[in-house]
C-alpha cells in the first residue's frame, strides 16, 4: 500500500526530532567530557606547582566550577564553559610547568610570567591551536632547549621566552608563526646564529634577541623583509660583521635599534639617516669605525649612544663641528655618548644649541682639547655632565654654576689650571663632583660646602692649598671623600 501523504510528513518530523535529539545529546557529552578535561588538566598544572606562598591556588578544586577559580577566564561570549585564559603572572609559583596545560585546547592567553618555575617547557603546548599569547618570561630557571612544537601555534600573535635559561640554537620552526607581532628570547643562552627562517615573519614588529651567545653576522633580510618592525634589539651578543643596512634594504617603521655590546665593524651605514621614525640608536661597545654620522634626519631621536667604538672625526679626526651640527635638528635628543673613540678636536660652540631637553652628555675617554666652552651652560637640564678623561686645558668654566640640574659633574683627568671657582656652589642637585688628576690650585672655596646632597667630592691629584675646610662637616650625605696629593694640611673633620 502506497504511503499516504500525511505519513510521509510524519515519518520526516519523528526522524528529524530524532536526529536533532541525537545531535544535541552527542554535542552536550562532548561538551561535557571537554570541561572535564579543562578541570583535569588545571588540577594536574597544581599538582607540578611545589611552591605557593601566596596560595593563589587554594582555593583551585573547591568548586567544580573552573571560571571562579583565581587566575582562570572562560570564554566571555559562549555558554560553554571553556577556559580560554590561564593569568597567573608574578606569583612567586615554583615547580614545573605541566604537560597538561596542552589540554586546554581552548586557550588563548596563557602567562606565567615573573614566577620560579624551573625544568623545560613543555612541547604539549604544541598542541594549543588556538594560543595567541604565550609568556613565560622571567622565571629565571626554564632551561633547556624550545621545543621546537611551539612552531606549531599558528595564530600565536605575542611569544616572550625572556629572563629564563634557555638555551641551544633559536629554533628555526618559529619562523612558521606567520601571524606573530612580538618576539622576545632575550635574556637566556642561546648561541649560534640568528635562525634565517625569523625573517619569514613579514608581520613582526617587536625583536628582542638581547643578552644571549648569539653569534656571526646580523642577517640582512631582517632589514630587507621585516618592513614592519618597530623594536629590534640584538645588544650583549656575540654578533660580528657590518650593520646590514643600505638604501634598499631599510625597515621604515624603525623607533628603537639596540646593537651595543657586540663586535660589529665597519662603519655605521649613512642611510641610517633615513629613518625619521628612530627615537632610540644605541652602538656603543662594538669596533664599528669610520667618520661619525651625520644623523640630522632622525628628527624623532631620544637617546643616541655611539660610545666605546673607533669613529673618528672629520679633517683627520679634528673636526667635531659637522656631528654636533647635524644633532641640532634633533630637538627630542635627551642622552648623547661618544665617549671611548679617541675623537680629537675642539668642542665646537654649536652644543649650545642641542636639544634643550638634553640631560646627559658624554664626551670621556677621549682626545678632545682647548677649553671647555661656556655656552655649554645653555644645555640647562643637563643632569650628568661627564668630560673626563680628555685633554681639556685652562679654567673651569664659572658659568657652571647656572646648570643647576646637575647631578654629576666629572672634569677628572684633564689638564685644566686656574681656581675652583666661588660659584661652583650652592648646587642642590649635585652628588658627585669630580675634579681629580688636573692642575687645579688655591683653596677648596666654602661654596662647595653649600652643595647639601654631595655623596663623592674628588678633588685629589691637584695643587689645592690652604686648610681642609671644617665645613665639610656639614655634608651629612657625602660617603666618598678624597683630598690626596695636594698640598692641603689640617684635620678632615669628623661629622
Amino acid at each position: 500500500m502506497a504511503a499516504t501523504p500525511t505519513s510521509t510528513v510524519l515519518l520526516f518530523t519523528f526522524l528529524l526530532s530524532f536526529l536533532f535529539l541525537f545531535l544535541f545529546h552527542e554535542a552536550a557529552s562532548v561538551s561535557g567530557v571537554s570541561e572535564e578535561d579543562d578541570l583535569s588538566a588545571l588540577l594536574d598544572f597544581k599538582a607540578a606547582v611545589s611552591g605557593d606562598p601566596k596560595e593563589v591556588l587554594a582555593g583551585w578544586g573547591s568548586s567544580p566550577d573552573v571560571c571562579s577559580w583565581t587566575g582562570v577566564t572562560c570564554d566571555p561570549v559562549t555558554r560553554r564553559r571553556r577556559v580560554v585564559q590561564l593569568v597567573l603572572r608574578n606569583q612567586r609559583l615554583s615547580g614545573e610547568v605541566s604537560p597538561a596545560l596542552g589540554n586546554l585546547l581552548h586557550l588563548r592567553v596563557l602567562d606565567l610570567s615573573g614566577n620560579h618555575f624551573a625544568g623545560s617547557v613543555p612541547p604539549e603546548l604544541g598542541n594549543l591551536s588556538r594560543l595567541k599569547f604565550l609568556d613565560v618570561s622571567s622565571n629565571a630557571l626554564l632551561a633547556g632547549m624550545v621545543p621546537p612544537e611551539l612552531g606549531n601555534l599558528s595564530r600565536l600573535s605575542t611569544l616572550d621566552l625572556s629572563g629564563n635559561a634557555f638555551a641551544g640554537p633559536v629554533p628555526p620552526g618559529l619562523g612558521k608563526l606567520c601571524r606573530l607581532k612580538q618576539l622576545s628570547l632575550a635574556d637566556n643562552q642561546f648561541d649560534g646564529s640568528i635562525a634565517p627562517e625569523l625573517t619569514r615573519i613579514r608581520g613582526l614588529e617587536y625583536l628582542n634577541l638581547g643578552g644571549n651567545n648569539l653569534s656571526g653576522n646580523i642577517p640582512a633580510a631582517i632589514f630587507c623583509n621585516l618592513s614592519a618592525l618597530q623594536y629590534i634589539d640584538m645588544s650583549s651578543n656575540n654578533l660580528g660583521g657590518a650593520i646590514p643596512i643600505r638604501p634598499d634594504c631599510f625597515v621604515p617603521n624603525l623607533k628603537f635599534l639596540m646593537l651595543w655590546s657586540n663586535n660589529l665593524v665597519g662603519g655605521i651605514p649613512p642611510s641610517l639617516s633615513n629613518a625619521t621614525k628612530l627615537q632610540w640608536l644605541l652602538l656603543e661597545s662594538n669596533f664599528l669605525d669610520g667618520e661619525l654620522p651625520m644623523l640630522g634626519g632622525m628628527r624623532s631621536l631620544e637617546f643616541l649612544y655611539l660610545s666605546f667604538n673607533n669613529l673618528t672625526s672629520p679633517q683627520n679626526n679634528t673636526d667635531l663641528e659637522p656631528f654636533f651640527a647635524s644633532l641640532t635638528n634633533c630637538t627630542s635628543l635627551r642622552e648623547l655618548g661618544v665617549a671611548g673613540n679617541d675623537l680629537a678636536g675642539t668642542i665646537p660652540s654649536v652644543v649650545s644649541r642641542l636639544s634643550t631637553g638634553l640631560t646627559q652628555f658624554h664626551l670621556d675617554l677621549n682626545s678632545i682639547f682647548g677649553g671647555i666652552p661656556a655656552n655649554l651652560t645653555d644645555l640647562a637640564n643637563l643632569t650628568y655632565l661627564n668630560l673626563s678623561h680628555n685633554l681639556f686645558n685652562g679654567s673651569i668654566p664659572p658659568d657652571l654654576s647656572r646648570m643647576q640640574r646637575l647631578e654629576r659633574l666629572d672634569l677628572s683627568n684633564n689638564q685644566l689650571s686656574g681656581n675652583i671657582p666661588p660659584s661652583m656652589g650652592p648646587c642642590q642637585q649635585l652628588g658627585l663632583l669630580d675634579l681629580s688628576q688636573n692642575h687645579l690650585a688655591g683653596g677648596i672655596p666654602p661654596s662647595i660646602m653649600q652643595c647639601v646632597n654631595l655623596r663623592k667630592l674628588d678633588l685629589s691629584e691637584n695643587m689645592l692649598r690652604g686648610v681642609i675646610p671644617a665645613g665639610l662637616s656639614q655634608l651629612t650625605w657625602l660617603f666618598h671623600l678624597d683630598l690626596s696629593d695636594n698640598l692641603l694640611f689640617g684635620a678632615i673633620p669628623d661629622r
